[in-house]
């Protein structure tokens, strides 16, 4: 008869900052050091100018129908990510301009 293995309890108030790490790292795996690659110019647009949402700029990425990163006259989806100065995330606005057919 198969032993079953006995899941313990995690109380997250009580670990170190080292076992939460790890903890995070074991459910959820490798992370990312940055949100996204360096923005490509052909296929990205800035803004240097306040935003809406009270940041310093903008950079409007473009994709096509498969989602892949295309030029703006061919765009069927964008992503528009405002920062502040240091580079801040602040707000993200998704735009779907194709057909949703």
């Amino acid at each position: 008869m198969a032993r079953k293995k006995k899941r313990r309890g995690f109380d997250i108030e009580k670990m170190s900052d080292l076992e939460f790490r790890k903890l995070i790292s074991e459910v959820a795996g490798p992370r990312a050091e940055t949100s996204e690659p360096e923005p490509d110019p052909r296929f990205t647009e800035r803004q240097d100018e306040p935003t809406p949402s009270g940041g310093d700029y903008s950079i409007a990425y473009f994709y096509d129908a498969e989602r892949r990163p295309c030029k703006r006259e061919n765009a069927e989806y964008i992503n528009i990510i405002e920062y502040k100065k240091d580079g801040t995330r602040i707000n993200e606005t998704y735009l779907v301009l194709g057909s949703m057919a």
